[in-house]
């Protein structure tokens, strides 16, 4: 019999649900079968004339919570019966409902039998896809309630009762992780297919009884993660683990940011703001999948100061540089001179230059800028207005 699951109203047994067990049914086993709601109204039925009418016979079965049957004299004296047999549609041993089925009652009962068992296994399944629902909107408004949480204004008491209500300790310390899915927004008609799943690859990534995952949009997620004992290390183990589950399963390339640890709504909202930073930075500056804060401190440093001061900077440190025409030449040598620790091996290395090419690249950015000797303070002063025209023009390190 192929039933799907409906959204349900007020209660598990809607109209929708009931009129499409009972027509399927109907025409399955060759008698009309009829469902009615708690007060005996009749909700479905393979006689679609029926719907709406009242089944009195129902108001018996429903207080009893038995089984009758009727035989054609019984039915004339009930309103809105014919003969057959009508049993109790039982929901955690409450009656939600009745099945009636038409016809000589030792012939029909038996498929009776079989349409009571039927609806009570989809009823509970609608029930706990409710549950499950209900705890995932719950989730999402702690989630949403502590990234919105300024304890300039609201007392955290509030909100770690509402957590405690839903069996989270906000008390453990845990690591943001913000992933987002680029450009893959699922439609409307597949949302409830894609979201789900999306989650359970999140949670089996980052697996532990006390971490958060849910989603804050339709290609945004958050997670909570607690730690793992090999610390951060762990961590970005289980998001490159993610990173691969979403692109065998969904066919999706994430990007994930991975914040700071914290306990309490206020280190968390802090944790997950840098987590939202590392995305973001990530994809501008190391364009890789997955990006810790640490690796983009300086550029999270550069964002919190305005661009015309950013480039009143990088104007006057290196304006004799800027001038000469091969600038992105230029940065991304005194970058890896700097990054690699003032190493001619280790920054020719990274340039894929000659060693002495590096050295005649260096004599001549210390010429242009006028400096009689090569020091390591005037080296980072230049490092930082290279890293800051780095930082707005989004290109990555060691170009």
């Amino acid at each position: 019999m192929a039933v799907t699951t409906i959204r349900t109203g007020a209660g598990p047994l809607t109209p929708a649900l009931a009129q499409q067990i009972a027509g399927d049914t109907s025409e399955i086993v060759g008698f009309n079968i009829l469902i009615t709601d708690a007060h005996g109204t009749v909700i479905g039925s393979g006689d679609t004339s029926r719907v709406g009418s009242f089944h009195e016979a129902s108001l018996e079965v429903i207080r009893t919570r038995l089984s009758a049957t009727h035989s054609a004299a019984q039915a004339r004296a009930l309103e809105g019966v014919k003969p057959g047999v009508t049993l109790p549609i039982l929901l955690n041993g409450q009656a939600v409902g009745t099945v009636g089925i038409t016809g000589a009652p030792a012939q029909v009962t038996r498929f009776g039998l079989m349409v009571e068992r039927q609806t009570e296994i989809l009823l509970h399944q609608a029930s706990l896809l409710r549950s499950t629902l209900q705890r995932e909107r719950e989730l999402e408004d702690l989630v949403r309630s502590i990234l919105a949480f300024d304890p300039q204004e609201t007392d955290d008491s509030t909100l770690l009762d509402q957590a405690n209500d839903q069996g989270v300790d906000l008390s453990a310390r845990r690591i943001a992780v913000v992933v987002h899915l680029p450009g893959r927004t699922p439609a409307p008609s597949n949302t409830t297919e894609w979201l789900p799943r999306a989650l359970v690859l999140l949670r089996e990534s980052f697996q532990h009884r006390q971490t958060i995952a849910v989603s804050i949009s339709a290609n945004r997620y958050v997670v909570f993660a607690r730690p793992t004992p090999d610390g951060m290390v762990g961590i970005l183990s289980q998001a490159r683990h993610c990173v691969d589950q979403f692109r065998a399963h969904l066919g999706a390339d994430v990007e994930i940011g991975i914040g700071t640890e914290g306990a309490g709504p206020t280190q968390m909202r802090t944790a997950y703001e840098d987590a939202a930073d590392a995305l973001h930075l990530g994809r501008r500056i190391t364009r890789r999948s997955v990006t810790t804060i640490d690796e983009v401190r300086m550029e999270q440093l550069l964002s919190g100061i305005g661009l015309r001061a950013r480039q009143r900077y990088t104007a006057a440190v290196a304006a004799p540089l800027v001038a000469v025409g091969d600038w992105s030449t230029v940065r991304s040598t005194v970058i890896a001179w700097c990054e690699s620790g003032f190493s001619l091996v280790g920054a020719a290395r990274r340039l894929h230059i000659h060693r002495n090419t590096l050295i005649h690249r260096l004599e001549r950015i210390e010429q242009l800028q006028g400096w009689t000797t090569r020091t390591a303070v005037a080296y980072l002063a230049l490092y930082l207005a290279c890293k800051t025209n780095e930082f707005d023009v989004g290109e990555p390190t060691g170009s």
